[in-house]
């Protein structure tokens, strides 16, 4: 379907999405209906098998929630899409999600690339939670997802301060999987998606799960769910191909099934 908010581009194997709402990319409504319809299309095209998400421009990849929205968007509109709500889907989707954060991040900017499998920042781009400065408080995650990634001390620091960290300082403790150069950040998430969309999709679906739903468990409850995904995963044609082609000596054709 067309979306109005989302400049949406189809490759082999996986989809490019760009929030396109300038001059800020504010995750207005109108950008959240587009990113949950993007979830639920994708999931009905087992060709796609990964999602790319950036933004459109330079400067910014999102700076958080539109502040024109505020006082217009009724809390009982049935059409409301809430943040929390569609950032989860991302973190618990079967498929991988990359942020390619290609300008800096602020508020729900940062929480929606939190909640995305892999990122990767621009060398120049800062990434941050600085909603403590407006007397106000993250309310998409970023006090949940924060914590878990980098620990608990250096996420108040941010948290309390409303300090953004530079990529350099984004790499060290671990928020983003690569920083590069800001020309670079798409085709890197790009070349990354290409590469996971080689791959074994039951597979990549249950070790999702099993990390997602592990690290809100015990290490006892995580195993469980860990051998319970496995067991989906063995009995599939994939797991089956896998070791066909390693004896062949050629390379897999995982049909995701």
């Amino acid at each position: 379907m067309p979306y109005t908010k989302l400049a949406v581009e189809k490759q082999n194997g996986y989809v490019v999405a760009a929030i396109n709402h300038p001059p800020a990319n504010a995750l207005g409504q109108r950008v959240l209906i587009d990113l949950n319809t993007l979830l639920d299309e994708t999931l009905e095209y087992p060709e796609i098998r990964v999602i790319v998400l950036t933004g459109t421009g330079e400067k910014l990849f999102s700076a958080g929630a539109d502040v024109t929205e505020f006082n217009s968007v009724q809390a009982e509109d049935k059409s409301k899409i809430e943040g929390n709500d569609l950032f989860s889907k991302i973190e618990n989707y079967p498929k991988p999600v990359i942020a390619a954060i290609q300008g800096s991040a602020y508020g729900g900017g940062t929480e929606i690339a939190l909640a995305c499998h892999f990122r990767i920042l621009a060398e120049t781009a800062k990434i941050g939670l600085p909603e403590v400065k407006l007397g106000i408080m993250p309310g998409w995650g970023g006090t949940q997802r924060l914590p878990r990634l980098i620990g608990k001390t250096k996420a108040l620091e941010m948290l309390l301060t409303g300090d953004p960290l530079s990529s350099e300082e984004a790499f060290s403790f671990g928020l983003v999987n690569k920083v590069v150069l800001a020309s670079q950040v798409l085709p890197e998430a790009m070349a990354l998606a290409a590469r996971l969309a080689q791959g074994a999709p039951v597979a990549i679906r249950g070790i999702l799960k099993a990390v997602t739903k592990g690290l809100e468990s015990t290490i006892d409850e995580g195993i469980k769910i860990e051998d319970a995904a496995s067991a989906v995963v063995s009995a599939s044609e994939d797991a089956k191909e896998g070791p066909r082609a390693f004896l062949e000596k050629r390379k897999a054709n995982f049909q995701g099934i």
